[in-house]
């Protein structure tokens, strides 16, 4: 799908390009040319008539650094005003079934007919000299070129006809023709009586499309495409430099995240495209014509993980610049929201524009309705097939949201016919935000019958987990427990990394720890006092090569000890992390008593908050992780993250097998105080049966 939004965009940029009416942006017109992001510009062999200076590098960096400044000024200059959209203008793309269907629509809505309208248009013509309209139409001839290959195989037996190569000497007029809307009806896509030049005046670079694939948290991709033109030296073509260089790069992240205070799912996309056309001669001072469009895309994810609709915020900016050519540069931005395609065949049917900015006085007439239509319908289009990916993605259990169980699954002993209290909620991998979701499908493991669980299905809020009942059976049997699936507006989860079971015949390690801190305040008026718990319970599973492992969640909770003062600083949190134990040994019964455990807390997110007159400030800070890392630094590994626990104390009553109990001060300096409590506790679940 690399080049079609080239196509497409491109053209929708030409067709709007040079409707901007008499109006011109102050600037003096620089001596240099600079070509964004094609190839260098080779410099051009000695022709044989006496050529215009030649544009040089520097040239090419000053012109492109002025653009890039008029593109900022005028987004920033921007107002917003309302523009309604006719949805006659939409009507082109209705009902559209087919790719060959849709990429005739498109095709229908854009084109470089009004390249040269207005005096901008004019301008822009005189600067290309007499080749302009050759020029214009090689410019349609690449784009269409792009956007059948973007549509990829569903295109290939397209009815597109491209305009016969001619010879220099022969004086047929050529034509594009893209056929398909009717038999009665084709379109013409372009159309000249300038004859074509003959490839053998040029030497032709085009390496074909370059693709990159999206960042691994994203789907999507970026593609770019330069076909660069120079003239032969025995040609008359001789000093003649052309480069067309477009980019497209059409993303949506693969996981939804939670915004705002009412939790909406959001997945964010971006989408970028540009055109880029250089042209320079001996007779023709250099030029460069810019197009670029930049789109933030959001997402909005229903509890049933789908797509509900797409909103869009896009800016396209309208440039050329050239030695005798004055500045030209206009942003339009544009808002609005769509649905996707489920066929993926043709342009979204619900395209709904909001608002309509930058315009210049009294240009929002209808010719500006139908490009933002067009525009709009594009975007659909391009934009439709990475959040279909996506939205794949998100729904395949476990990728992007995990249940998380309270107590841990395998952290509770069988007891006949006793009944265990599960509290369920659902979490983001990434940010373990509590997401609401629906629990369905509730059964018991690892076999219907083997106990009970109820309810089979039920809904959870942020602050309210749904809590699951499992009546183990009057027999004990291997994994007993239950699963449960869950689906929610950041994705799905179910099957193993949704079961909860008794523990098997293994350790359930219980993590208690507890820090009081004075820390100086940003100006040292008073001391920030906090105390911070933390507790986690997880079932650990004997691994080869590593030993006794296991991983769960970990509460904690930091609150201010202080009072609120005139000039003070306060600590709070509250959340969930993850805590794990990465590996170890227990020694069997014949053996010498000793456990060393590796653990790895995962870190708390707490608020230090400086209240001081006009100074005000919140900043994120890990207070129990930072106190916790201090007070042993010499059994922290740096490149794991993990914590060497060892010299446990033997105690085998019950199910208790040993207990670690560390009392320390954790202060770094002379200006904290700091009081470390940690408790670890390790039990027997039972054996085997």
């Amino acid at each position: 799908m690399s080049a079609r939004l080239i196509f497409l965009l491109s053209v929708t940029l030409l067709t709007v390009s040079c409707n901007g009416g008499d109006k011109h942006l102050p600037s003096s017109n620089p001596p240099e040319y600079d070509p964004p992001k094609v190839n260098h510009m080779p410099t051009p062999a000695a022709p044989s008539r006496p050529p215009s200076r030649p544009a040089t590098p520097a040239e090419l960096e000053l012109l492109r650094a002025k653009l890039d400044s008029l593109e900022r000024s005028q987004k920033e200059k921007t107002e917003e005003k309302s523009v309604s959209l006719n949805q006659g203008s939409l009507q082109l793309f209705k009902g559209i079934t087919s790719p060959c269907e849709a990429l005739s629509r498109l095709a229908q809505g854009l084109g470089s007919g009004r390249l040269f309208e207005g005096n901008e248009g004019m301008a822009l013509k005189k600067a290309l000299g007499p080749d302009a309209d050759d020029i214009a139409l090689r410019m349609d001839e690449q784009l269409m070129e792009g956007l059948q290959q973007s549509f990829g195989p569903r295109a290939a037996d397209c009815p597109i006809s491209e305009r016969p190569r001619k010879k220099s000497n022969l004086s047929q007029a050529p034509r594009l023709v893209l056929t398909g809307l009717s038999s009665s009806q084709p379109l013409l896509f372009a159309q000249t009586t300038i004859p074509d030049t003959s490839q053998e005046d040029y030497d032709v670079r085009d390496p074909g499309i370059q693709r990159e694939e999206a960042p691994p948290d994203w789907e999507g991709y970026q593609t770019a495409h330069t076909v660069t033109r120079i003239g032969k030296v025995e040609r008359p073509t001789a000093g003649v430099y052309e480069s067309y260089d477009m980019v497209i790069a059409p993303k949506a992240k693969r996981c939804p995240h939670l915004e705002g205070p009412d939790l909406e799912g959001v997945a964010e996309g971006t989408f970028e495209w540009s055109f880029v056309m250089a042209r320079a001669t001996p007779e023709q001072p250099a030029v460069l014509y810019r197009r670029h469009v930049v789109a933030n895309l959001k997402g909005k994810v229903s509890d049933d993980a789908k797509v509900d609709r797409v909103d869009f915020d896009v800016t396209v900016t309208l440039q050329h610049i050239g030695r005798e050519l004055a500045p030209y540069s206009q942003s339009i931005r544009s808002s609005g929201s769509f649905r996707l395609d489920l066929q993926m065949e043709g342009v979204p049917q619900e395209l709904r524009v909001i608002t309509v900015s930058g315009f210049s006085e009294g240009e929002a007439q209808a010719r500006d309705v139908q490009l933002i239509g067009t525009l709009t319908a594009l975007m659909a289009y391009f934009s439709h097939e990475p959040y279909h990916r996506a939205q794949a993605y998100w729904n395949n259990p476990n990728r992007c949201v995990e249940i998380v169980f309270n107590p841990a699954t395998k952290t509770q002993s069988f007891a006949a016919d006793k009944s265990y209290l599960v509290k369920t909620e659902l979490r983001t991998k990434k940010e373990q935000a509590v997401v609401p979701a629906k629990f369905r499908d509730a059964k018991e493991r690892p076999r219907e019958g083997n106990g009970t669980v109820s309810p089979r299905e039920k809904e959870s809020q942020r602050d309210t987990p749904v809590t699951f009942t499992y009546r183990a059976a009057r027999t004990r049997v291997r994994h007993s427990g239950f699963r449960v699936e869950a689906v929610s507006r950041a994705g799905k989860a179910e099957v193993k990394d949704s079961e909860w079971e008794l523990a098997d015949g293994s350790y359930v390690l219980e993590f208690d720890s507890t820090i009081t801190a004075a820390m100086p305040s940003g100006q040292n008026y008073s001391l920030a006092v906090s105390k911070s718990t933390v507790h986690a319970t997880v079932g650990l599973q004997f691994m080869e090569g590593r030993g006794w492992v296991g991983g769960g969640m970990m509460d904690f909770e930091t609150v201010p000890m202080n009072p609120p003062a005139k000039c003070s600083t306060r600590v709070y949190g509250k959340g969930m992390t993850t805590f794990h134990v990465t590996g170890g040994s227990i020694s069997k019964e014949n053996e010498p008593f000793a456990v060393t455990l590796y653990i790895k807390p995962g870190e708390t997110q707490d608020i230090s908050e400086l209240n001081c007159g006009y100074m005000r400030d919140k900043s994120p800070m890990a207070f129990w992780n930072t106190n916790f890392y201090f007070s042993r630094m010499q059994t922290h590994d740096y490149n794991t993250g993990e914590y060497e626990i060892a010299d446990w104390t033997l105690v085998r009553d019950s199910d208790v097998i040993a207990k670690k109990t560390i009392t320390v001060n954790c202060s770094f300096n002379p200006m904290q105080s700091c009081r470390e409590v940690t408790e670890l506790t390790l039990k027997s679940t039972g054996t085997s049966e």
